[in-house]
């Protein structure tokens, strides 16, 4: 009877798998539509490079978040993009796999290095 009221789990199999990595980064960007980041994501993944990064505790209201899903030598990297109001996810794009390269080039935007 309980089974009734279970979320279904609608994760697709690639979800599940980025998931299971054993690390994650997130990174905050400008807030930018989430549509336009798909458009431009699907068409070259190094559009992200022309994104603004913004520093999350000074602009906490409306922000894109990054979040990398990647394994302990770089061989397997998954990205994601949140929208996010007031800390509060409102929409999420799917999931690309990237190169060690690409995740590099975003960190460095942040001052960061892998």
């Amino acid at each position: 009877m309980f089974g009734l009221f279970k979320k279904a789990n609608g994760k697709s199999e690639e979800e599940k798998r980025a998931e299971a990595l054993e690390y994650t980064k997130k990174v905050q960007f400008d807030p930018v539509p989430l549509d336009r980041v798909e458009t431009e994501l699907s068409d070259d993944l190094r559009a992200v490079l022309n994104y603004t990064p913004v520093n999350y505790y000074a602009t906490k209201d409306s922000y894109l978040l990054c979040i990398f899903y990647y394994n302990e030598d770089y061989t397997e990297i998954y990205m994601r993009f949140e929208y996010r109001t007031n800390d509060l996810p409102k929409g999420k794009t799917r999931l690309y796999s990237l190169d060690k390269e690409l995740m590099r080039d975003i960190l460095r935007k942040f001052g960061q290095s892998i």
